[in-house]
């Protein structure tokens, strides 16, 4: 299901009074979908309703009225919809030292292509999704927040949605190497972004 400008309100007021309470119904939701991987690698995997809640935020924030600035915002949020074979995460490198974030950004240079989905021994390397305003085929900069998919075959696809066949979600870098088994209520929620659509 894609997002439109008209799941989208620009009555800044009006969402002003339920953001409160939309927040508070979202901070279970992407707790659930939140997967840390180690000290500092953190991913937040995507469906419709965080990235609508997103898009909503961003347009509340900048203030955004016209039809055409808020299809903006729904194109580049849209380009992490998960789909029946492919499942997408919002990745943040964490670094507390503000001093020293060049300096390990550096050290970390190419950590977000080092991200891969482990299912029943078999990896699927993760792609970053490039910015609207980025050329696929330049090699992007490591900065603080990368946009990952991670595209699985028929097979893969049916292996992650059978609970007992082990996952996990990796970081194999020269620098950082960790993993995080995908179990339980996260499981749940990957499995579902799996759903075959029409």
């Amino acid at each position: 299901m894609a997002l439109t400008v008209a799941d989208i309100t620009t009555d800044h007021q009006a969402y002003a009074e339920s953001r409160p309470q939309l927040r508070r119904q979202m901070l279970p939701v992407r707790a659930e979908r939140r997967v840390r991987v180690g000290d500092i690698v953190l991913a937040e995997f995507e469906n419709e309703q965080t990235l609508r809640y997103q898009v909503q935020e961003m347009v509340y924030t900048e203030r955004l009225t016209a039809s055409a600035d808020v299809a903006h915002e729904i194109e580049a949020y849209s380009r992490l919809l998960p789909g029946s074979h492919v499942l997408t995460a919002t990745v943040f490198i964490e670094l507390n030292v503000l001093e020293t974030v060049r300096e390990e950004l550096s050290r970390l240079a190419g950590l977000q292509h080092s991200l891969a989905l482990e299912i029943g021994g078999t990896r699927v390397a993760g792609e970053e999704i490039p910015g609207l305003d980025e050329d696929p085929d330049v090699p992007s900069e490591t900065v603080s927040v990368h946009m990952v998919r991670f595209v699985l075959t028929d097979e893969l696809r049916d292996a992650f949605r059978d609970p007992d066949v082990p996952a996990e979600l990796v970081v194999d870098h020269a620098e950082y190497s960790d993993s995080t088994p995908l179990t339980g209520a996260t499981r749940r929620a990957l499995i579902a972004d799996l759903a075959l659509r029409p």
